[in-house]
């Protein structure tokens, strides 16, 4: 089983941190893959230096210590300098792109993203993007500007993370049923975080429109409460659905594993 979007940093954080200052860093990470015989886990890199080190090669120093961790730069998205981040990091060893554009300050349709997105195209690395509600423009980041992207970029491979949360949902839902390289992000739907759970008949349309084909499941770690339960309690989720356990199978890893493997 193949876990998605995990942050990590070298010092504890997320809503755990007081109780267990380790929370948030690979180690900790490990111990509840471990726990729950989960094999490997998607890891983002920070959004910031750590310990006085870049983050991208923070993570990849981190990474020869955890073979089981498969690691996402964290570059910005605008700038000359953009596109050849994305090439350098992935030549040393980073598989795929987590873009937040809330956090980072940038609109999906931002023109100086566009040799970001050919970038990433032309090496085939998949992009873990947030959407959903996160305090800064709606109109910046709503999961309709993906679409363009999407139409553009048709081998590029875009994770629409959260859908969209409730607020936006049919957005994402459109975009997953226009694109093909489209998928859905299923991290933090389960209920814990109301505003990104996966609400009403959303599971029922997912699952008939778009199918399992196309859907990703991801922890959000270290952002629950009780990372360890959070995790056992979305599997049990997934697995409550009725499907066979080769569909249940491709949410929890194989799509992933599939677009890893390109």
């Amino acid at each position: 089983m193949l876990i998605n979007h995990c942050h990590v940093a070298s010092n504890g954080f997320g809503l755990e941190v007081k109780t267990n200052p380790a929370m948030g860093t690979l180690p900790e990470l490990r111990r509840i893959m471990r726990g729950l015989d989960i094999d490997q886990a998607v890891v983002f890199a920070p959004f910031q230096a750590q310990q006085g080190v870049e983050a991208n090669q923070w993570l990849l120093q981190e990474l020869e210590n955890y073979p089981e961790m498969i690691g996402f730069a964290s570059i910005h998205p605008t700038g000359a300098a953009a596109a050849a981040q994305v090439k350098q990091w992935a030549q040393r060893g980073l598989v795929g792109l987590k873009l937040h554009p809330a956090t980072m300050r940038v609109a999906l349709d931002d023109p100086s993203i566009e040799p970001y997105w050919q970038a990433a195209e032309e090496l085939r690395l998949p992009i873990a993007i947030h959407t959903g509600v996160h305090g800064w423009h709606l109109r910046k980041y709503m999961p309709f500007l993906l679409d363009d992207v999407a139409q553009r970029h048709p081998n590029l491979p875009l994770i629409i993370e959260h859908m969209g949360g409730i607020a936006m949902f049919h957005q994402a839902l459109a975009v997953l049923h226009n694109n093909e390289n489209c998928y859905a992000g299923l991290t933090q739907m389960s209920g814990r975080y109301l505003p990104y759970a996966l609400w009403g008949d959303h599971q029922k349309l997912l699952l008939d429109t778009v199918g399992p084909e196309r859907i990703i499941y991801g922890l959000d770690y270290p952002y629950n409460k009780n990372n360890l339960e959070g995790l056992r309690d979305d599997i049990a989720w997934i697995r409550s659905w009725g499907l066979g356990a080769e569909d249940e199978a491709k949410i929890l890893g194989g799509n992933m594993e599939g677009l890893l493997a390109q």
